[in-house]
C-alpha cells in the first residue's frame, strides 16, 4: 500500500498534471509565435514602426508621395491637404474612419497609434499596433489580432482537458464509492458469501477492512443463532417426548381405572381428564409453533365476517365463558379468504387472555370494524392492562406476566401462536392499553380483493 495510494497524494499529482500541462501548452503558443516569426508569418509587434522609419526621410523631401514606396506590411492612409481627402488607402472602411479623425486631430491621432509623415502637397497616416499580427495583408484584415485567436484556443484546449481530468477523478471517487455501497447492502442483506471487491485507495481499503471484519462477525452471529435454534428446537423434542411418554401411560390407566369409578370418584376423573387436556393442549401447541422454525400450512376459505363471529362465539361458549359482547360494525356480507380453524384459535388465545385478566363482573368486548382495506377486530378486557414489559414481549415465546406461573391455562404460548397465524395471513397483531387503561389487542386481517 504505502503512502503513494492514498487520496492526498492522488489529488496532488492530479493538480501537478493540470499545471504541466498548462504550462506545455504556453511553450507550444510560445514555439508557434517564434516559428511564425522566424519564417515571416508573422510580423513582430514593433514592425509597423521600423519600416515606417525607413520611408520618412523620402516622405518628406518629396513634393508628393508614390504609394509603391510603402513597405506592404503597412496599413496607411493618403490625405491630400487641401482637399483632406483620402487620395489612397489599404485600410478597411472601418479604420479609414478613425484614420480621418487621426488626420484632422493630431493628438486623437497619437493615442490611437497613428504616425504621421507629411511631404509637401500630401500626408501619409500610418497604423499600427504593439501586437504581432499576420505578414500577409489579407489575413492581417481578415484576422486583425491572431494573439487573442491563439489565446481563446488555448483556453478551450486547457478547459476541455481539465474538464475531462475531473470527470475522470469523478468517476474514480463514484466507483469506489459504489463498492462500498454493493457490500454495506450486502452485509444488511445477511449475505453470507461476499465478495470483497479491489479498491484502489488506502482510506476505502480500511473502510473496506472494517466491512470485512464486521462481515466474519455477522457470519459468525447467524451461526450462533442458527446453532442455538437448533439446540434449542432439540431441547424441546426431548421435553414433547418425554412428557408424552407418562401422559400415554396416565391416560391409559386413568381410561382403565374409569370403568369401576363411582359418583365419589366423578369429580376426580374429571379433574385428571381435564389436566391431561390442558397438556395435550400445551404439547399441541408447542408442535405448532415449532420453535418460530416452520410455516404454517394453511387451509384458506372464503368465510363472511358474520359466520366467522358466529364460530368464535360457538367456541367460547364451549369453554362455559359467557361474560363477552360482541359489538360487529363490519358491513353486511364482507368476507374473508383465511384459514378459518387457525385463525379462531388464534383469535380464541387472544380471548382467553382477555377472559383470564378481567375480574367475574366485567365484561370483554369483541368490537369488530372496516375500513377501506381491512378487517379489525379489538379484544378489550376489563382488567388493569398490559405492563410496559407486556406490551414490548407479549408476543416472545414463553413470556408470561404470571412469573410464578400459577395459572392452569397460560403458557406463554398463545400469543406467539396467534402472531405467527396473523402474520402469514398477512396481518398484523398490536399490543396496547385504552383510555380507560384495559388491555386492548388489536387484530388486523387484510380483505379479499374483489374479483376482477
Amino acid at each position: 500500500m504505502g503512502i503513494r495510494n492514498t487520496l492526498s497524494v492522488y489529488f496532488f499529482k492530479w493538480i501537478l498534471s493540470i499545471g504541466f500541462v498548462g504550462v506545455c501548452i504556453i511553450l507550444l503558443n510560445v514555439g508557434i509565435v517564434t516559428w511564425g516569426l522566424n519564417n515571416n508569418v508573422f510580423l513582430p509587434a514593433n514592425e509597423p514602426i521600423k519600416q515606417a522609419e525607413k520611408i520618412k526621410d523620402i516622405i518628406e523631401n518629396s513634393d508628393r508621395i508614390d504609394p509603391a514606396i510603402i513597405p506592404p506590411q503597412l496599413d496607411y492612409a493618403i490625405f491630400n491637404k487641401e482637399t483632406n481627402q483620402i487620395v489612397h488607402t489599404n485600410l478597411s472602411s472601418r479604420n479609414m474612419e478613425k484614420a480621418q479623425k487621426a488626420y484632422i486631430n493630431n493628438q486623437y491621432g497619437k493615442s490611437n497609434s497613428y504616425l504621421r509623415y507629411d511631404s509637401q502637397n500630401e500626408s501619409l497616416m500610418i497604423r499600427y499596433t504593439l501586437k504581432i499580427q499576420f505578414a500577409n495583408l489579407e489575413l492581417r484584415q481578415a484576422i486583425p489580432n491572431p494573439g487573442v485567436i491563439l489565446l481563446i484556443l488555448t483556453i478551450i484546449v486547457f478547459c476541455t482537458y481539465l474538464v475531462y481530468n475531473i470527470r475522470r477523478f469523478s468517476r474514480l471517487i463514484i466507483e469506489e464509492n459504489q463498492k462500498l455501497i454493493h457490500v454495506a447492502r450486502k452485509i444488511k442483506e445477511k449475505d453470507l458469501n461476499i465478495q470483497f471487491p479491489e479498491v484502489t485507495f488506502n482510506e476505502y481499503k480500511d473502510v473496506m477492512g472494517a466491512m470485512e471484519n464486521l462481515s466474519e462477525a455477522l457470519v459468525k452471529s447467524i451461526e450462533n443463532e442458527i446453532e442455538s435454534k437448533r439446540s434449542k428446537a432439540e431441547q424441546i423434542s426431548y421435553l414433547i417426548h418425554d412428557i408424552k411418554i407418562p401422559l400415554t401411560v396416565i391416560k391409559g390407566n386413568v381410561e382403565l381405572l374409569e370403568i369401576d369409578r363411582n359418583e365419589d370418584s366423578e369429580e376426580t376423573f374429571s379433574d385428571i381428564q381435564n389436566a391431561i387436556k390442558q397438556i395435550e393442549s400445551y404439547i399441541q401447541e408447542v408442535i405448532d409453533i415449532n420453535l418460530n422454525n416452520k410455516e404454517l400450512k394453511l387451509n384458506k376459505e372464503e368465510i363472511t365476517v358474520n359466520e366467522f363471529l358466529e364460530k368464535v362465539e360457538c367456541e367460547v361458549k364451549k369453554l362455559g365463558v359467557h361474560n363477552l359482547i360482541v359489538e360487529n360494525n363490519s358491513e353486511k356480507g364482507t368476507t374473508l379468504y383465511i384459514d378459518i380453524d387457525l385463525v379462531i384459535r388464534a383469535l380464541n388465545n387472544i380471548l382467553l387472555n382477555a377472559i383470564e385478566r378481567t375480574p367475574p363482573h366485567e365484561k370483554v368486548q369483541l368490537i369488530v370494524r372496516q375500513d377501506e382495506n381491512s378487517i379489525q377486530f379489538n379484544v378489550i378486557d376489563g382488567g388493569p392492562g398490559f405492563t410496559e414489559e407486556a406490551l414490548k414481549r407479549g408476543t416472545e415465546l414463553f413470556y408470561t406476566e404470571n412469573v410464578e406461573r400459577t395459572s392452569n391455562n397460560h403458557y406463554g404460548l398463545g400469543l406467539t401462536f396467534t402472531e405467527r397465524v396473523i402474520k402469514q395471513h398477512n396481518g398484523k397483531l398490536k399490543l396496547s392499553n385504552n383510555a380507560n387503561h384495559s388491555g386492548d389487542v388489536q387484530v388486523k386481517l387484510p380483505l379479499r380483493p374483489a374479483p376482477h
